[in-house]
């Protein structure tokens, strides 16, 4: 197992990594390398089912970092939330243009996991991450990804999925 120093350098050179918290196993990539993302979307494809990337933060104060322009509720809805709790903003930035070309907006999900959210803030920003809700790595991942962190919790709690309008409209997708 890599230290988070190792993981960091991984991520800083565009790898792939595996990533285990509250909700399951993930594969994660940094945000605003375009090749990562893409090999990230093309597994996306590859995988055959909808898995919706969505960007993983420390807290509710990166949040604003993400979202071209954040509803009023938007941190609160974030930063209070004590079950996962997936929000899709109308609108991304500060992230790979090859993410946004497909998806113009944006999800994003604190980790509840403080070795997560740790890593997640040694690394001083946010982790594009793949979904997978499940306890262990889908095959497919096996060689793409070249580390990891985390552990899956005996219990994977799916995150509950709203689209946050920018006036505060509220659409649950999942509850």
């Amino acid at each position: 197992m890599q230290t988070p120093r190792e993981l960091n350098h991984l991520l800083r050179q565009g790898k792939l990594i595996g990533l285990a918290d509250e909700t399951g196993f993930s594969v994660a990539c940094d945000p605003l390398h375009d090749e990562a993302v893409g090999r990230l979307l093309q597994l996306q494809f590859d995988m055959g089912h909808i898995l919706l990337p969505t960007i993983l933060v420390q807290d509710a104060f990166q949040v604003g970092v993400y979202v071209l322009k954040m509803p009023e509720v938007g941190h609160d809805l974030v930063e209070f939330a004590r079950k996962p709790l997936t929000v899709i903003f109308d609108a991304g930035k500060n992230v790979s243009q090859v993410l946004l070309d497909k998806y113009p907006e944006i999800a994003i999900r604190k980790s509840l996991t403080p070795d997560i959210q740790h890593f997640i803030g040694g690394y001083g920003k946010g982790l594009l991450t793949l979904p997978f809700e499940v306890s262990m790595p889908p095959k497919q991942t096996q060689d793409l990804i070249e580390g990891g962190i985390g552990q899956v919790l005996n219990t994977i709690k799916k995150p509950e999925i709203m689209r946050l309008g920018l006036h505060g409209q509220v659409e649950f997708i999942r509850r």
